[in-house]
């Protein structure tokens, strides 16, 4: 995900509400604290029970690539390969122990560490395949919280205008306002379906792409090193890997 795709969602948004003022609404008609409060309080505050506290902070991390996502490039992670199967090829599995104390990426630090303990190929599979579905599954449990929040908005929306037509329904004896609380009533279901299937929904849809991206990568990388464990020649790898599209 990226501001392009920001940006289009804004666009969707502008244009619900342009085809609004079209038809000759006012946008000052769409403003209803009460209704927002509802909607937005009281989704958010749904979603949040679900949320443990230890992942919090992997949540808004998670959140943060609305803004800047991370960038996976598959020619950086094949240099990288390269580097380290020269290094492995010209010093041996010691000199990886160097090469992991300065790569920042986790993962890539995991894996040389184990190429450089000369563990077996089915061993470094298995703890590197582990660890990269244990996040996976983080992750779309995180994910799932903004289909959680998808799904509660238009539900309050309805809460919304039925709490509305309660109270308007109540003051009844004043028949000429009746209609404009009647439609300031349905500004919650306005809220709720129109946030859910234009901001939250496409949302989700993108981070799910982004994290598919990150996925392969991860399994590129890992399929680089467990390569690189058998004995491939770096330069080879570089040409067998090339055909991935990440």
């Amino acid at each position: 995900m990226d501001r392009w795709s920001l940006a289009l969602v804004l666009l969707a948004v502008a244009a619900v509400l342009t085809g609004f003022t079209l038809e000759g609404g006012s946008l000052a008609a769409l403003w209803n604290a009460p209704a927002a409060l509802i909607v937005f309080g009281g989704g958010l505050l749904a979603t949040a029970v679900q949320l443990p506290s230890a992942h919090v902070k992997p949540f808004f991390s998670l959140l943060s690539w609305l803004v800047a996502p991370p960038n996976y490039s598959l020619d950086a992670l094949l240099s990288k390969l390269m580097a380290t199967g020269n290094a492995l090829r010209k010093d041996g599995p010691l000199a990886l122990e160097k090469v992991a104390s300065t790569e920042q990426d986790p993962f890539l630090r995991k894996a040389l560490s184990l190429l450089a303990d000369g563990h077996d190929v089915e061993s470094m599979e298995s703890a590197l395949l582990l660890e990269l579905r244990n996040r996976e599954q983080r992750d779309d449990e995180m994910v799932g919280l903004l289909d959680s929040l998808a799904g509660y908005l238009p539900t309050l929306g309805i809460v919304g205008a039925v709490l509305g037509l309660m109270q308007v329904l109540s003051s009844i004896k004043e028949p000429e306002a009746l209609a404009a609380a009647i439609a300031t009533a349905f500004v919650a279901t306005f809220y709720g379906v129109a946030s859910a299937n234009l901001i939250v929904i496409p949302l989700a849809s993108a981070l799910r792409q982004r994290l598919a991206v990150r996925s392969r990568y991860y399994e590129a990388m890992m399929l680089g090193i467990v390569a690189l464990r058998n004995g491939a020649n770096p330069m080879a790898l570089r040409y067998r890997m090339q055909g991935m599209v990440l």
